[in-house]
């Protein structure tokens, strides 16, 4: 599981979601995040205040490329 928490309209919010719901996102220069039945939210960098997860979850597996 990672903490994600980021300016949102309303102020701070803050997100617990499984690491892997956390990707690069391609419309914005930020990060994508799948929420549970709620879509996905697209992250400027800018408004990103930390990803909080396991040193394992943020490993990035390059095996595939």
């Amino acid at each position: 599981m990672a903490t994600i928490a980021y300016e949102g309209p309303d102020g701070l919010a803050e997100e617990t979601v499984d690491a892997d719901h956390i990707t690069d996102s391609g419309k914005v220069q930020g990060v994508r995040v799948r929420l549970a039945d709620e879509g996905f939210v697209h992250l400027p960098y800018a408004r990103l205040y930390w990803i909080r997860m396991s040193e394992d979850e943020g490993r990035a597996d390059y095996s595939s490329a």
